[in-house]
């Protein structure tokens, strides 16, 4: 029965690290919506040019802020501008977010940021919808300290040294999550908050693979037609 035990142990502490790894959560073609929170709500914006303003120009919407590349997402609104993000790879346990400048005007960079989730699908959203802020819930924040070098913008490639990454304690899954930034880094100087790109990391899965658990069936059935064996 001892030894039995220290099989069981040993082969679980093994299927919890092979289903335990960071990995970036978030593609290009995942569901992402930009606004602004007003202290109550996330109110979805629009495409346009309007200052102080929750909008957008339309070369630099929110899908550019998971596209890949250099080009940014910039939000007029300035202050308490960001996204609601459902990744397709579905629920994960975020750890970590990585942050990369955009190409120009150090003074709209964000100065710190609001993690947030929710197990809710968030796939559509129209402008001017609202989300309670209240069904959220907060994971990390704090302040940035984003480069004053600049990505390339465009098509461009980013560049690892022209980012940040924070990384945080979490042990909760969420399926979609809300990321604020609160102010940026000169707000008298800046018309806008903007930002190249964002990715989540964390870990991948929370249960056995079916291929795990196969092997954790071979396992207990070898166990038992030994006993079997013995008796």
């Amino acid at each position: 029965m001892r030894n039995l035990k220290k099989i069981l142990t040993g082969l679980v502490l093994t299927l919890s690290v092979c289903n335990a790894y960071a990995v970036p959560i978030i593609a290009s073609t995942d569901p992402i919506f930009g606004g602004q929170s007003d202290g109550t709500n996330f109110v979805i914006g629009t495409s346009g040019t309007d200052a102080s303003v929750n909008n957008w120009p339309g070369g630099e919407s929110p899908d550019h802020l998971i596209d890949g590349v250099g080009q940014k997402y910039l939000n007029f609104s300035k202050t308490n501008a960001g996204v609601i993000i459902s990744p397709d790879f579905g629920s994960s346990i975020v750890d970590s977010i990585q942050f990369w400048v955009a190409n120009d005007a150090v003074e709209r960079d964000p100065a710190s940021f609001e993690l947030y989730g929710i197990n809710l699908l968030i796939d559509s959203a129209s402008p001017d919808e609202t989300f309670d802020l209240s069904l959220f819930d907060i994971i990390s924040a704090g302040a940035l300290s984003l480069p004053s070098s600049r990505n390339a913008g465009g098509s461009s490639a980013l560049v690892d040294g022209n980012s940040q990454t924070i990384s945080f304690t979490n042990s909760v899954a969420y399926t979609s999550y809300l990321l604020l930034f609160p102010t940026v880094k000169n707000e008298l100087a800046a018309n806008s908050m903007q930002l190249a790109e964002v990715q989540l990391f964390g870990n991948a899965a929370t249960v056995p693979e079916p291929a795990s658990l196969a092997l954790f069936g071979l396992v207990l059935a070898g166990i038992g037609w030994s006993k079997r064996k013995k008796a």
